[in-house]
């Protein structure tokens, strides 16, 4: 999920997505091209495992993110407090559940104000930040009060002391034992953070779109791409399942609920009459399918994956391998509460959840979109469980498998077996390439969403991974007919430069790798086309269909490639 470290960058995006701000763009525009956004979210947090997943897999495994600088403060004790009021303003309180969304989408019921628009939650936002500053003045003033007048004087400041010095702008020792923060001051204290650039600001805005509805940030992702002179004709929506991993479980929107939501928010985009058309992937865990065969869940991973694909409009699954799992071969290490919990190592057990998995894929002609950069592990040397290495054996068990692995393009991450190579010989990428220069008829597909390189690198390294990725084409896919596009969105949200991220693709793609007009058309829509299912007469497809028939939805709103050419390119 955080593709880059967290807290690592210190210029604003987030923030320009919140104020309306547009700096001038230095990137190329769509001129109205045709787009399909083949790697997205719209989860908010009542969707996910807010604090555990922020402390255990961005700050309590990598303790170094969270003593990086904040607009040159030093101080880690800063730091910490200003994860306190990230991980407050997460919340799963503080964001509608899949339920309440069902009940406004489809009955008007209890509308949530501040989950109606980036604004109004900007808005609450605030003002739990004004909340927490005065939480944190009462706290700091009552144990300052408690200690021995002896012990005043020489007394090092609080760490909510010396957070509230940064946020109000005093000098760093400041003591006000005896004077209460006013919220008149800390409001205007909230309100300069939130419209400050650099790190602060960046984050506390980002957070912010995590309180909103779901069919807003749909609608926002939608509004972005076409500012951009990009018409986008699908989206595909991505849930995660990370409960199991982490021990924390998603109560406020469990995973069937958001099966449920994303389902009326498919149903809404097609009955429009113009616009993009969603339909998602269903997050899977094979843990979770582990421990309900061990009665140790209640719920089925496979289970819901089918009901997912067959009647609620899904297109495919979603995999996350970075939470402990490789896509075959599974071994120790685990977490020592997820053996002790199951009672055995549960090597062979994930291995079997997984092959029911892709056989399930193949009957429903159901691709698979996997994570696909060594990051955000759960655990120690957990990133590295995505490598396609592992995946090689599956695509050879299942030749009619369609499989996307996403966040391609950085080439950095070694594969296993390779660590003598140079790279890119030694990436992943690499690795890929190779299965696909020697099966280009199959459907196993990269992805180069969250490319955040195009809007923050510098010449140099523009043109090494330029380079890079037109080597890769040259030797493994000459007809660039296996990448795909992807925003990342609403984790790319963060990022600097975001409301200029499909221009910003769209210029390193033309003008540093001098992609042409058609090979770029490919990227952005047609290889998604052949991939998703949605050629004419797929098994795929039909699925599909059977949806929209279901809902007497217009069967003309879902895209399609024509079978002609998927033969022209596959010589099928």
């Amino acid at each position: 999920m955080f593709r880059r470290d967290f807290l690592k960058r210190t210029s604003a995006s987030a923030l320009a997505l919140v104020c309306g701000c547009k700096p001038e763009s230095p990137t190329t525009p769509g001129g109205g091209r045709l787009l399909i956004d083949a790697h997205c979210h719209v989860f908010n947090a009542s969707d996910l495992p807010t604090e555990r997943f922020l402390r255990q897999v961005v700050l309590e495994e990598y303790p170094e993110q969270s003593r990086i600088q904040i607009q040159g403060i030093r101080d880690p004790d800063v730091t910490d407090e200003f994860i306190r009021l990230l991980t407050r303003l997460l919340g799963a309180d503080k964001a509608p559940s899949a339920d309440d969304e069902i009940a406004f989408l489809t009955r008007g019921q209890n509308a949530r104000s501040s989950a109606l628009s980036v604004e109004q939650a900007r808005a609450s936002a605030i003002e739990d930040t004004v909340q927490h500053l005065l939480n944190l003045d009462r706290e700091s003033r009552r144990i300052v009060t408690m200690q021995a007048p002896d012990d005043l004087s020489e007394r090092k400041p609080l760490k909510a002391e010396k957070f509230l010095n940064f946020m109000l702008g005093d000098p760093v020792t400041t003591l006000r034992a005896g004077e209460p923060l006013e919220p008149a001051r800390a409001r205007a204290a909230s309100q300069r953070a939130f419209i400050q650039e650099g790190v602060v600001g960046r984050y506390l805005n980002w957070f912010t779109l995590f309180r909103l509805y779901r069919h807003v940030l749909v609608d926002q992702l939608i509004s972005d791409t076409s500012s951009q002179g990009f018409q986008p004709v699908m989206l595909t929506p991505a849930l995660v399942d990370y409960d199991e991993w982490l021990f924390q479980d998603v109560d406020k929107s469990p995973l069937p609920r958001q099966m449920a939501v994303m389902d009326v928010i498919s149903q809404r985009l097609a009955k429009a009459k113009s616009g993009p058309v969603l339909h998602g992937y269903m997050g899977f865990d094979p843990l979770r399918e582990v421990a309900y065969r061990a009665r140790k869940s209640k719920v089925s991973s496979l289970v819901t994956a089918r009901a997912a694909l067959s009647e609620h409009g899904f297109v495919g699954v979603k995999l996350y391998p970075p939470m402990g799992f490789r896509a075959s071969g599974n071994h120790r290490p685990y977490p020592r509460r997820t053996v002790d919990l199951l009672g055995f190592v549960p090597d062979k057990q994930l291995d079997r959840a997984l092959l029911d998995l892709y056989k399930l894929c193949v009957e429903l002609d159901a691709p698979i979109l996997a994570h696909g950069y060594s990051s955000n592990g759960s655990g120690p040397d957990y990133a590295d469980r995505g490598d396609p290495a592992y995946w090689i054996p599956v695509f050879e068990q299942f030749p009619d498998l369609r499989v996307c692995i996403a966040h391609f393009g950085r080439f950095d991450a070694p594969s296993a077996g390779r660590e003598k190579l140079p790279f890119p010989d030694r990436s992943w990428e690499w690795r890929l390439g190779e299965f696909i220069k020697a099966n280009p008829g199959r459907n196993v597909v990269a992805d180069i969403s969250y490319f955040s390189e195009a809007l923050s690198a510098g010449p140099k390294l523009r043109q090494e991974l330029a380079g890079f990725l037109t080597r890769w084409l040259s030797e493994f896919d000459p007809g660039c007919d296996h990448i795909l596009y992807g925003s990342d969105w609403i984790m790319l949200g963060k990022e600097a430069g975001y409301d200029h991220y499909v221009e910003s693709i769209n210029s390193f793609l033309r003008t540093d790798c001098k992609l042409s007009d058609d090979v770029c058309d490919k990227i952005f829509r047609r290889n998604a086309l052949r991939f998703l299912p949605l050629e004419r007469g797929s098994r795929g497809r039909e699925r599909l269909l059977g949806y929209y028939a279901k809902h007497g939805l217009d069967p003309s709103r879902l895209p399609a490639a024509s079978p002609r050419l998927v033969a022209q390119i596959f010589g099928r």
